[in-house]
């Protein structure tokens, strides 16, 4: 890992949060960008991107109506995971909000796709539902989340597909100068995650550290995306405009 990308790209990032706030009203809506870069990318305790830092950019239109907050989203991150050819990770979601006393409830759709990657069997999609809890006056929240595999899976190595749906439990607490989150997550058929973070803005940015334990859920099952259990430690940085 070349820690002199790592500090240029995270001084890049300090350069653009001088920048103008970008957001765009629509109507009562917005629309906001937004860039990050992270020393690796880690999604469900699996390297997406050989280890490498890693720059992502995003955009995201929210829209309320009738007392629902609606959203549309597009995230394109480097990647050369799905066969080593695809060089990007194209991610489009959609959903919609709501919250009902302490509780927010969150429906929608999401799409991940990878340019070049020939085979279409990279490609999948997911429905979800997430729970959030957040006492009134309180320094922490509770959260639930479940992923409905919507495409049959990733195809194996094997040549078979395993349904791989993820749960989530998860908390956070503000501790003043810090904000945390640990969290424990379950790829069915893959990885078993387990993620304690520390995150804290500074002129703009939120900068995010993180560890994560990730073990195969089955050492027998060759769909497994994970080779061998891992332990990571990452630090990402964020800007939204």
């Amino acid at each position: 890992m070349n820690k002199k990308i790592i500090l240029s790209s995270f001084a890049s990032l300090l350069f653009l949060s001088q920048a103008a706030n970008a957001e765009i009203k629509v109507g009562q809506g917005s629309l906001t960008f937004n860039a990050s870069v992270a020393s690796q990318y880690i999604s469900r305790g699996v390297d997406q991107n050989k280890d490498s830092v890693t720059p992502s950019v995003g955009a995201d239109l929210t829209y309320p109506a009738g007392g629902f907050n609606l959203y549309l989203g597009a995230w394109v991150s480097g990647s050369d995971y799905n066969l080593g050819a695809g060089g990007q990770e194209r991610d489009v979601y959609l959903g919609v909000n709501k919250t009902f006393g302490i509780t927010t409830l969150d429906l929608g759709f999401i799409t991940y796709t990878y340019p070049g990657v020939k085979s279409k069997d990279a490609n999948n999609a997911e429905y979800y539902v997430k729970l959030t809890v957040a006492p009134e006056k309180q320094p922490y929240t509770f959260g639930i989340a479940y992923y409905q595999d919507d495409t049959g899976g990733v195809k194996a190595t094997a040549g078979n597909k395993a349904d791989r749906n993820y749960y989530e439990i998860n908390a956070t607490y503000d501790f003043g100068p810090v904000q945390s989150l640990i969290s424990y997550g379950v790829f069915d058929n893959d990885t078993n995650i387990t993620t304690v973070s520390l995150s804290k803005e500074l002129a703009g940015v939120g900068f995010t550290l993180s560890y994560i334990n990730a073990q195969q859920e089955n050492s027998t099952n060759t769909g497994s995306q994970l080779n061998k259990d891992r332990d990571y430690i990452t630090l990402s940085a964020k800007k939204v405009f």
